[in-house]
C-alpha cells in the first residue's frame, strides 16, 4: 500500500505549487490547479481579463463573472486526494501505536469515524454508534483504510449532492435544459417545466456516460492518426538529416579537389544547405510540437474522461460533464496538420568545369507515375469517348464529362460506377462546390446556362447564365469552362472573350472581366487569387489576377517546340499543372507539365498520354487526367 500511494501521489499534485491539490479548479481543458493558485496566477498575468490560458496547454478558457471563483470545482479530484491523503497517514501510523482521540484512557485506536474524522477506540466506537447524533454515521477499521477498502466521504460543505439554495434538499434530478444538478424545490422554482426538462439524476448519469463512451471510439483513431503523424514525421526529418549529411559529404568531396579556386563557393553552398537545414527543421519541430500538443490534449481527455465515467459518483460526474463533452467536441473537431514530404529531399549534382563546384537540387523531391487506368472507348458502362472535364466529388469520387456520350459519369477513384446525369447535349465542364449542399456544375454545349446538380441524387437543383437575363437570347455566347474559388463560381465564354464570376448561392452574376486568350479551360489558385486561362490551340496559358491583368504568360514546349494545344489546367501549393497536346488528336503525343508559382518550369509529370483533357486533384491528393477514352489516375513516389 505504501508503494502505491507514493506512485499515485504525484498525479495528485498541482503543478503550480507542487502540493496536493486544495479546492481544485477545473478549466475547459480538463485540466485541474489550486484555487488560490489560479487566482495568484491570473492576478499576475491576465488580470481583469475574460479569459485565462491553461498554464500546461496554453488552451484558453473563459471564465464566469465572478473569475476564478465560480470555475467548476473538481470535487471528483478532491475526494481522491481526501482519501489518499487519509490512507497516507494511517498507512504512515501502521508501526506505531494510535491512540484514541475521544476519551483520554489512551486506548490504541483500531477504528476511524469517515464523518467527524477521528480515530476511535472499540469501546468509543460502540458509544459513538448508540448515540443518536452520530448513530449513522461511517466507522471503518484502519486496516481496511490500509488496504484501500473504503471510500472517504466527503465533509457536508464540499457534498455536490446537497442543494446550496434549499437546505437539506439533496440534487436528485439534472436539468437538461441549463446543464445543472436540481433538488426537488428547484424543479418548482428556478426549473419549471415546459421552459426546463429535468430528469432523474441516475438516468442522467447513465444517459450521458453512454454519450460519451459513443465518442471514445472516434478519439482512439483521432489519437492512433497523430501518433502516426508524428512517427511519419520524424522518419522524414531522420531521411532528411541523412541526405543532408550526404549533400555536405558530396559537396565536400569535389571542393577538395578545386579547394583553391572554388572555395568561395564551397564555404557559401555549404552555409545554403545548413541554412536550409534550419529552416526546414525549424518546420519539422512546429509541426511536431503541434501534434505532440495534439496528441497530450487528446490523450488527456480521454484518460480523465474514462476514469470519470468508471470512479465518480453520478453528482461528481454531471457537474464535470458540461466541460468533458465540450472538451471531447472541440477536440473530436480538430484535424491532423499534414507535412509536405517534398521538404525532406536534397541532393547535390557535381559541376562540369575546373571552378564549378556544382550545384544543389532540392526544389522538386516527388516523381509522379500511373498508379491506375480504367475506362475504354464506347458508351456503355465503364467507357468513354472524349472524356473532356474531370472533378474531385465527394471524398473518393471524381465526375466526368463525357462528351461524346452526352452525359456525366460518376465513379470512384478506382474506377467503380457511382451514378450517371444524362443530358441532351454534350457536356464540356465540370465543377464541384464542396460545401454543406454539396452541389456539381455542369456546362454542355450550346446552352447558356450553367447548370447546378445536387450530388447525392443527382437531380437539377437550378441554372443560371452568364448575364442578365433579357441579353441572353439576344448573344452568342460558348461557355467552355469553369472554376470554383472558396467564395464564388467563375464561368470561362470563349466567343466573348471573358469570365464572370456568380455567387455560389444563386448564380448571381458579380463581375464580368475580359480576357485576351480564349478561357477554354480555368483553374484559381487560392493561395494568391490568381486565375490561369488555358488558352486552347492558341497555344499559351496565361496567369491574371482577379482583375483580368496579365501577369505572366506560359509558352509550353514539347522538345523545344512550341506545343500544339493548352488544355486542362489545375493548381495547388507547389504550382500549376498543365495538359498539353503536340498534334490536336494524334495519340502518344499528350504532357502534363508542372511550372512553379511564378510560371516556369518545373518538370514533366507524363507523357506519351493519347490526348488529355481535363485534370483535377482528387480528395487524396492524386492527379485524375481525361485521356478522351480512358482516366488516368497519377500519385507522388
Amino acid at each position: 500500500m505504501a508503494t502505491a500511494l507514493k506512485n499515485i501521489g504525484p498525479h495528485l499534485e498541482c503543478i503550480i505549487c507542487a502540493d496536493k491539490y486544495k479546492q481544485p479548479k477545473v478549466l475547459d481543458c480538463m485540466h485541474s490547479f489550486c484555487q488560490k493558485c489560479l487566482e495568484k496566477y491570473y492576478t499576475s498575468r491576465y488580470a481583469g481579463q475574460p479569459k485565462i490560458p491553461c498554464p500546461v496547454c496554453r488552451r484558453e478558457t473563459v471564465l464566469p463573472e465572478t473569475r476564478i471563483q465560480g470555475l467548476k470545482t473538481n470535487f471528483h479530484l478532491m475526494g481522491i486526494v481526501e482519501e489518499v491523503s487519509l490512507q497516507e497517514k494511517v498507512v504512515s501510523s501502521e508501526n506505531t501505536k494510535v491512540t484514541c482521540e475521544i476519551c483520554d484512557e489512551g486506548n490504541e485506536a483500531m477504528h476511524r469515524c469517515l464523518d467527524c474524522a477521528q480515530n476511535i477506540c472499540s469501546n468509543c466506537r460502540k458509544t459513538h454508534l448508540r448515540c443518536t447524533a452520530t448513530s449513522n454515521h461511517t466507522v471503518a477499521t484502519l486496516e481496511d483504510i490500509r488496504q484501500g477498502k473504503v471510500t472517504v466521504k466527503k465533509t457536508p460543505e464540499e457534498d455536490e449532492s446537497r442543494c446550496h439554495k434549499h437546505k437539506g434538499e439533496v440534487k436528485r434530478f439534472y436539468c437538461e435544459t441549463c446543464e445543472e444538478l436540481i433538488c426537488r424545490d428547484c424543479t418548482v422554482v428556478d426549473h419549471c417545466k415546459p421552459e426546463h426538462h429535468y430528469i432523474d439524476s441516475g438516468e442522467a448519469s447513465r444517459k450521458y456516460k453512454q454519450s460519451m463512451k459513443d465518442t471514445f471510439p472516434d478519439f482512439t483513431t483521432g489519437i492512433k492518426r497523430l501518433e502516426q503523424a508524428l512517427t511519419t514525421s520524424s522518419q522524414v526529418k531522420q531521411k532528411f538529416t541523412q541526405n543532408v549529411t550526404k549533400t555536405v559529404k558530396a559537396v565536400q568531396d569535389k571542393a577538395d579537389k578545386m579547394r583553391a579556386e572554388i572555395t568561395t563557393q564551397e564555404t557559401k553552398m555549404i552555409k545554403e544547405i545548413k541554412q536550409l537545414q534550419q529552416d526546414r527543421n525549424r518546420t519539422y519541430d512546429e509541426h511536431q510540437s503541434t501534434l505532440t500538443m495534439m496528441l497530450e490534449s487528446k490523450k488527456h481527455s480521454l484518460g480523465t474522461s474514462q476514469d470519470i465515467i468508471n470512479t465518480a459518483s453520478d453528482s461528481d460526474f454531471l457537474s464535470l460533464y458540461p466541460i468533458i463533452s465540450k472538451d471531447l467536441k472541440s477536440l473530436k473537431s480538430q484535424n491532423t496538420p499534414q507535412i509536405d514530404p517534398k521538404l525532406s529531399y536534397l541532393s547535390f549534382t557535381p559541376g562540369h568545369g575546373y571552378i564549378n563546384l556544382g550545384k544543389l537540387d532540392g526544389v522538386e523531391a516527388v516523381k509522379w507515375e500511373m498508379c491506375r487506368k480504367f475506362g475504354k472507348r464506347g458508351s456503355g458502362r465503364g467507357e468513354f469517348n472524349l472524356a473532356r472535364g474531370i472533378t474531385a466529388t465527394q471524398p473518393g469520387e471524381i465526375a466526368v464529362a463525357d462528351m461524346m456520350n452526352n452525359r456525366v459519369v460518376i465513379c470512384s477513384n478506382e474506377g467503380q460506377h457511382k451514378g450517371t446525369i444524362l443530358l441532351k447535349s454534350n457536356p464540356v465542364a465540370v465543377a464541384a462546390i464542396h460545401n454543406h449542399e454539396q452541389c456539381l456544375l455542369v456546362l454542355d454545349l450550346g446552352n447558356k446556362y450553367v447548370k447546378v446538380f445536387n450530388m447525392k441524387d443527382n437531380t437539377l437543383v437550378m441554372q443560371f447564365p452568364t448575364m442578365l437575363k433579357h441579353q441572353v437570347d439576344k448573344t452568342k455566347m460558348n461557355l467552355q469552362s469553369l472554376a470554383v474559388t472558396k467564395n464564388s463560381i467563375l464561368v470561362g465564354d470563349t466567343n466573348n472573350m471573358v469570365w464572370t464570376e456568380h455567387r455560389p448561392t444563386d448564380g448571381e452574376i458579380l463581375r464580368t472581366i475580359p480576357v485576351q486568350t480564349p478561357p477554354h479551360f480555368l483553374a484559381v489558385d487560392d493561395d494568391t487569387d490568381r486565375v490561369v486561362v488555358s488558352g486552347g490551340n492558341t497555344k499559351k496559358v496565361v496567369v491574371g489576377d482577379t482583375k483580368g491583368r496579365t501577369i505572366w504568360t506560359i509558352n509550353p514546349t514539347i522538345n523545344g517546340e512550341p506545343v500544339g494545344n493548352c488544355k486542362g489546367v489545375c493548381c495547388d501549393s507547389s504550382g500549376i499543372y498543365l495538359a498539353i497536346a503536340m498534334h490536336q488528336g494524334v495519340s502518344d503525343t499528350g504532357h502534363i507539365h508542372h511550372y512553379d508559382q511564378d510560371g516556369r518550369f518545373l518538370n514533366c509529370l507524363a507523357q506519351g498520354l493519347y490526348d488529355p483533357q481535363g485534370i483535377a486533384f482528387t480528395s487524396d491528393g492524386q492527379l485524375a487526367v481525361a485521356d478522351w477514352f480512358s482516366i488516368k489516375m497519377f500519385h507522388k513516389v
